[in-house]
């Protein structure tokens, strides 16, 4: 296996972590904004959380699937 697969294959299995986490992240503030709303309670600055939480996740995603594609790219056969 060449270095840059091995690294390339560690950082997709960071990646997929980090979108794993940002995921369990984004549904419970969305339990959280939810709670407010049922109590009748201000959830403007949770929402705003949510937003930017949903903005990192998908940042977080796109960047596991570039990882993806590079991975496919180097175990890909050349046709030389």
């Amino acid at each position: 296996m060449s270095m840059r697969l091995t690294e390339t294959l560690g950082l997709l299995s960071r990646a997929r972590a980090f979108a794993i986490e940002g995921e369990r992240y984004v549904t419970e503030q969305k339990a959280f904004v939810k709670s407010l709303e049922r109590r009748g309670r201000d959830a403007a600055n949770a929402l705003e959380y949510l937003e930017a939480l949903e903005g990192l996740q998908a940042e977080y995603v796109d960047h596991m699937e570039k990882l993806e594609r590079q991975v496919l790219m180097l175990v890909r056969p050349r046709d030389d």
